[in-house]
């Protein structure tokens, strides 16, 4: 797909923004999530993350760029104040929350009365939006010598 991008927008920078670690490293945490599996999520972004900037750098001839969101999120994630990223948020909250009246919903079944999981859960909020646009924002362009591969 990138490819295709830059054979359409050859003078286009396209820029790939990798995965902030969901959870705080440094906050004690009380969630519905154990602290193990904390460290696997987490680790599961650093990884996500590092592919994203391999495909960023193996694509650095065709004006693919990587940015990382890790300074901007740093504070700001899980179980940290401000959150950037919410945790386990209870739904429906709309249209595209899982519904118990849904025949193919199985994150209701845990909670009880009309209360599903919401897909807003583990995904960034108004905080994180924001950071998301500062690491954006705030990234330098690469040199010369990362473009090519040095």
């Amino acid at each position: 797909m990138l490819e295709q991008i830059h054979a359409l927008a050859p003078n286009a920078t396209i820029s790939l923004m990798g995965y902030p670690l969901l959870f705080s490293r440094t906050q004690a945490c009380s969630t519905l999530v154990s602290a193990s599996q904390r460290v696997i999520l987490n680790d599961m972004a650093e990884y996500f993350e590092s592919k994203q900037r391999e495909l960023a750098l193996s694509m650095s001839a065709s004006n693919v760029r990587y940015r990382s969101p890790q300074a901007a999120f740093e504070g700001k994630r899980i179980c940290d104040s401000p959150e950037g990223i919410n945790g386990v948020v209870a739904g429906p909250n709309g249209d595209g929350d899982f519904h118990h009246s849904d025949k193919n919903t199985q994150l209701c079944w845990w909670f009880t009365g009309d209360t599903c999981l919401s897909r807003e859960s583990y995904h960034p909020n108004q905080t994180g939006t924001s950071a998301y646009a500062q690491a954006f924002m705030t990234a330098s362009p690469p040199s010369a010598a990362t473009r090519q591969g040095r």
